[in-house]
């Protein structure tokens, strides 16, 4: 007797991407419940959530308050923090259209990657 045997590779949800990121390079202020506020560079920005550069001792869970431009201050959960880096949820989804209000209002561009020299002959 022979057994068939599927293999299916489950990705965790806490891993997959649910919404797509811009790349962007947003200075602004973030607050954590009974604390001052904190300058951090958002480095990228979805319609669920953000990823910025934060100084600051962040715990996964920690509901966190980030001032976004045109659009004021917006709550949000730390998702994961290590390295001088956090990931955040927004409370609520922010929608499409005023997520990009929010980058034509700061300039925020793609952040540049770094090219290679074309090599001329």
């Amino acid at each position: 007797m022979h057994i068939a045997a599927k293999m299916a590779v489950d990705i965790p949800a806490s891993n997959r991407r649910r919404a797509e990121r811009e790349a962007v390079e947003v200075s602004t202020t973030l607050r954590a419940s009974g604390h001052h506020g904190l300058d951090v560079v958002i480095r990228n920005i979805s319609t669920l959530g953000f990823m910025a550069d934060a100084s600051g001792e962040f715990e996964p869970g920690d509901h966190v308050r980030v001032r976004l431009p045109s659009l004021g201050t917006v709550g949000a959960r730390v998702a994961w923090a290590r390295e001088g880096q956090i990931g955040a949820e927004f409370e609520q989804e922010i929608d499409l259209h005023k997520l990009r209000a929010v980058l034509a209002v700061t300039g925020a561009a793609p952040a540049k990657r770094e090219r290679r020299p074309k090599l001329v002959s």
